[in-house]
């Protein structure tokens, strides 16, 4: 079957059509993953001794009370430097680590504590710098947020091994 000269010029704009809309998409998700990142990186990162050092703590009363205490469901970026960071400045990060919990404390504690995952305890081990931001997140979207981060950090090309998004168990 031959193409006429009409159906060709058509069948190139067709395609020249289709090029523009994935650049299209391909620079909304560019630009969105710039923006998530951003707003992750102007938070408040805990650096890791902190977070420890209030795992559990006393109040005023003598009630034990810490972030043990205050679990909540939610995502965690985890980021290892080898110099403590200054000046809020987590944008050149050695390595990075992307999880969710609907305990998101408790599984932070056990990256820092050798219970989660063995790069960053590793790291820590050997004198990096690690720092965590928690993101509060209701427990039907924490596979989402954290598909997100993990694309927008390109987490998988550092200690994620998958692009998120845990899958639920029934009991």
């Amino acid at each position: 079957m031959e193409l006429t000269q009409r159906q060709l010029l058509m069948l190139c704009v067709a395609l020249a059509a289709l090029v523009v809309v994935l650049i299209v998409i391909h620079c909304g998700r560019r630009a969105t993953n710039a923006r998530l990142r951003k707003r992750i990186r102007s938070g408040r990162f805990i650096h890791y001794t902190d977070f420890e050092n209030n795992w559990i703590t006393d109040d005023v009363d003598g009630e034990p009370t810490g972030y043990k205490y205050n679990d909540f469901s939610g995502c965690y970026v985890i980021m290892i430097f080898e110099k403590k960071v200054h000046f809020n400045r987590f944008k050149n990060y050695e390595n990075i680590y992307i999880g969710q919990s609907v305990n998101v404390c408790q599984r932070v504690h056990n990256h820092f504590s050798g219970k989660g995952k063995g790069d960053v305890y590793a790291d820590i081990k050997y004198g990096m710098e690690a720092y965590v931001r928690i993101i509060p997140c209701k427990v039907k979207k924490l596979n989402k947020m954290e598909k997100k981060l993990i694309e927008a950090f390109n987490a998988t090309e550092s200690y994620n091994k998958t692009r998120g998004g845990a899958k639920l168990t029934k009991k």
